[in-house]
């Protein structure tokens, strides 16, 4: 009886933990222009330079994922804001957002197929020499 009891426990501590757990927000390209209208968080380009030079959404941050100081950097980011990201296609901008997830950011949201699908959906972005 008394191994049932911690059985149990056990198990309902496993479940709450799950429940809990702070999932990333993947989100298309109308969605991300939303949330981005309501001005309220961090968005940031995890391309290169020479990436976020070539055209970026107006008013982000960019921050090199191939750079070594990528996640020191990174988690100098304010946890009690909205985070924003995108790539090229996605990939970059997900393991990013898995990063800020495994160290207590819970609004974090991931532009789904990046820049490349921002673009095919026609909204704008901006070159460095247009800002």
């Amino acid at each position: 009886m008394k191994n049932l009891f911690f059985v149990i426990i056990a198990l309902t501590s496993v479940f709450l933990a799950n429940s809990q757990q702070t999932k990333i927000k993947h989100v298309d390209s109308a969605e991300f222009k939303e949330l981005l209208a309501k001005n309220d968080g961090t968005l940031l380009d995890v391309r290169t330079s020479y990436e976020f030079d070539s055209g970026h959404i107006k008013d982000a941050d960019q921050l090199n994922y191939y750079a070594f100081s990528f996640k020191d950097d990174l988690l100098l980011l304010p946890k009690d804001k909205p985070i924003y990201l995108y790539c090229r296609t996605g990939y970059r901008s997900n393991k990013t957002a898995k990063i800020l997830i495994e160290n207590g950011y819970e609004k974090v949201y991931n532009l789904q197929h990046g820049i490349k699908d921002w673009e095919q959906k026609k909204h704008s972005t901006v070159k460095d020499t247009e800002e």
